[in-house]
Formats: C-alpha cells, structure tokens, sequence
C-alpha cells in the first residue's frame, strides 16, 4: 500500500444547494471506507490530531498514557498497547489499495529457554517485556505467517476485503452504502426530491489519504459527510447535540458492578470540573481507546450519534467475516472493563514443530499434520500469555492496565493524572474557581453510567459533565 493511492470517485452534486447528493464509488474505495470501522478509536485520534476540535477527549486519554510514568502500570505492556492500539483487522486492511491503520506488525515473543528448561512455561507473549515461569524475559522473537494469525481467507477473485463482490456502489451523503443499479439511483433522487438531472452536476475527484482523513473527520461532526469533506462545506458541528441520560440496565445486576467515584462540581453551571477516583474506573476510561469505531458506535449509539457510522456498520455490501468487527484483541480484557461486556477475540494456541536438534529449524502454526513428522520430531502447543499481569498464567480477566490500589485524578476533558498533592493543588490553582463554588458528591458509576460518558466523549470535550448529569442532585442550601 502506498501514501500515494489515490481513487477515482464519481459525485454528482447540487450546486445550488453546494451538496453531495450521492457518489459512484469502485470496490477499492468501499473497502477503504468499511475498513475505518475496524481502525481503534485510540489510532483513529492519532489519525485527527490535526483536527483539534474532534475526539478532544480520546486525545487526551491517550496523551496521559505517554505522559505518566511507567511505575503506574501494572507491566511495561500495559502502556503500550495503550499508546498504539491494535485492531484484530489489521492483516485484513494491510491488503486494501489505502491502509489508514498502518502499524507495526504485530510480533510473538517467546522465552530463550523454551526448549532448554523443565521449568519454562510453553506459552508465547506478543510483548518483550513479558517474563516467562523460570525468571527469563520472553525476548526470542518467533515468526507467525499472517495467514496462521489470521485463521481465515483474507479476500478472493470475486470479493473485496472487506465488500462481498467486486462491483461498483452508490454511496449517498449520509454513508448510506449500495450495489450500484439504475433502480437505486432512481431511489436516491426521488427520496431527495430530484426529478431529473437538470439541478445537478457530475464531477470526477481524485481522492487520496488526505481526503480520506477528512471525510474520517466529518464521520464525528456532521451528518452529511461527504458534502462535508469533499465540498469543504462548514460542519454543522455535533457537539452541541444533548447526551442522552443514561439508561437503567435491566435485569439481573452483580453485586459490586459499578464504582465509587467523587466528582466536584461547580454550583452555578453544574460542571464537572474533576473527579477523584481509583484504578478500576481509569481502566474502563483508557478501554476508550482500543474500541474499534464500530464497536464504540455499537456500544453508544441511540441513534442521535454517529448517525453515518451507524449507516456503514448496516451495509449489506460488506462480507460476512469468521470474526466480528466488534472486537479487539484478547489481552486487553481485563477484570475492571467487562462491564462493557466481552468483546475480546481470544489470542489462538499455535503448535510449534521441534526439531531433533532443538537449537534450530523450529516453526510454528495454527496445527501441523502430524503425518508429516520425521523420526525425532516433536510437536509442542504453545499458549498465550496475559501480558497485563507479572503473574504467570494468570486469570484471562485478571489484571487492568493500572496498578491497584492508586488513585487519579480526571478532568471534566478526560485528562488523567495519578493523584499526590502537587496534581491536586496545581488543578485547583489552574480552575481558577472559588473553593466555595465547589461540589463534592459521591456517586456510583455503572455499566450504563460507562456508556454514557463514552457517547459524550466522541461528540463533547465535557465528557464527565454530559455522561454524568443525571447523576447529580442538587445539594439544598444550608440555612443560615
């Protein structure tokens, strides 16, 4: 995949109104387009930093990780699956014409004694940093084809990667994606109240991976947006739009699934300037950032947000995969983020071909036909790890990101900082805010509460204040 890709993209535009009204669009760019669902929301800011205005929060999330000390994490890993977020698409997507989650591919680690010590635990980690049974760092890179990663056909002569044939397709302004005919273009003028052609023009457009980052853009701050990005068309922004409250989860409810938070509030306009909380909550908040946009639309969408990513995640264009979209890679579970629910994909076992001479030669796969083993060959299966945890084979929902027992500090933009005095007093100092205006109020943050400050994090910079309004009951005046 090279920068320079560029398609050939068909609009046909109302000049008058200075709108898309619909685009004729090739495989390769539908593929491209279905593909950002799978991009992590954490790469998807990465992506928009020069957009200062969208995923404000995400941002910041993801600028706390870099700037706290590893000595706050639970493992070296844990800080850097969070500063680059993987996708379990990204084998997929490195065989699209425009790759938008190019990273470093994905590598398998493995003790240096795995076949030398009685003690080595026969399990492989996709991080150097982590320790294996008998004391040793897992530091002996392995190669893993992509093909075995993968576990299933990456695209075919007759389908794209992520579309299910090779045709072109009708792409409306709200992402409303179609196989191209005559009837749906009929459709599409007539729902639009075009008689004819006469009030519209077609125009041809080149677009590369800069116009592809802007219509990316648009997805969080307009609802038409093709106009938006290939017209350069002023965004009627979302971020005024109301969150919706939280809703009730119904049903049976665990007991201790929520967490206790203090929030301060200012009186007079009943913001959220900060809360002070512990570990578990900051876990949930940096999950944020390894959502892919479908799940993250899945998980927060009432249908008022994100309307064209919701339109995207619903065509009927797009390939049914083996796995779904909706999820990310198993070792980011953890105890404190299944509140969201389980939506890992579980890391595969690989079995590893042993050579008489175990020095050399060795290989590893999804299986090996045991019919093919020469006279002292051995097969060994060999497991994932769970990176999180310093502890050997460790529970798979054990560990979060953060180390237990510390608390932070997150601001009403979801910054985040470990909480000692010095953070305390700075923040207070920089609110500039009279101690007398403040709030304190004990709240409990659940599963629904979770999800609420999510939605308000891809469309407002005040994520905590319009996640957690409804939350706050106004404290009576004292008498005096």
């Amino acid at each position: 995949m090279a920068k320079s890709a560029k398609f050939s993209l068909k609009l046909l535009i109302d000049e008058k109104k200075n709108k898309v009204v619909l685009a004729e669009a090739d495989q390769d760019f539908v593929d491209v387009l279905i593909s950002l669902l799978t991009l992590p929301m954490g790469k998807i800011a990465r992506l928009l930093e020069n957009h200062k205005t969208i995923l404000g929060c995400h941002k910041n999330l993801s600028k706390s990780v870099a700037d706290m000390v590893i000595d706050h994490f639970e493992t070296e890993a844990c800080k850097s699956m969070l500063l680059n977020p993987k996708s379990t698409k990204e084998i997929h997507c490195k065989r699209l014409k425009l790759n938008m989650g190019v990273t470093n591919a994905t590598r398998f680690f493995m003790c240096p004694n795995f076949f030398t010590s009685g003690s080595c635990t026969k399990e492989y980690s996709n991080f150097s940093t982590s320790r294996c049974s008998c004391g040793a760092g897992m530091t002996r890179e392995i190669q893993i084809s992509e093909e075995d990663q993968v576990g299933e056909v990456i695209g075919n002569n007759a389908d794209g990667v992520f579309v299910n044939c090779r045709s072109s397709f009708i792409v409306t302004d709200d992402l409303n994606v179609t196989l191209n005919s005559i009837g749906v273009i009929m459709k599409v003028l007539n729902d639009s109240g075009y008689l004819g052609f006469s009030d519209l023009r077609e125009t041809l457009l080149d677009v590369g991976i800069e116009e592809v980052l802007n219509l990316l853009g648009c997805l969080f701050t307009s609802d038409t947006p093709l106009t938006c990005a290939f017209l350069k068309k002023h965004c009627m922004t979302k971020m005024n739009k109301m969150v919706s409250p939280p809703v009730p989860i119904t049903g049976h409810v665990e007991p201790k699934s929520g967490f206790s938070v203090k929030v301060f509030v200012r009186k007079f306009d009943r913001e959220i300037l900060y809360a002070e909380c512990r570990e578990d909550f900051i876990d949930c908040l940096l999950t944020f950032l390894i959502l892919p946009l479908e799940l993250a639309c899945s998980l927060s969408n009432d249908n008022t947000i994100l309307v064209c990513v919701g339109n995207l995640c619903r065509s009927q264009c797009r390939r049914t995969l083996e796995s779904n979209f909706c999820q990310y890679p198993d070792y980011y579970s953890c105890r404190n983020n299944s509140l969201f629910g389980y939506f890992s994909r579980a890391e595969p076992s690989y079995e590893c071909l042993v050579p008489p001479n175990s020095y050399s030669g060795y290989s590893f796969a999804r299986g090996i036909r045991r019919s093919l083993l020469s006279e002292g060959e051995k097969i060994v299966t060999v497991y994932p790890i769970n990176p999180k945890d310093k502890a050997v084979s460790s529970p798979r929902y054990g560990a979060g990101f953060m180390k237990k027992n510390t608390k932070f500090i997150v601001s009403n933009d979801l910054n985040i900082t470990p909480m000692n005095s010095s953070s305390t007093i700075g923040l207070l100092k920089k609110m500039k805010v009279d101690i007398s205006d403040l709030e304190e109020h004990q709240i409990i943050i659940s599963k629904a509460e979770l999800i609420s400050i999510l939605r308000a994090s891809l469309i407002s910079s005040s994520a905590l204040t319009n996640g957690l309004s409804s939350l706050l009951v106004k404290k009576p005046k004292e008498e005096t």
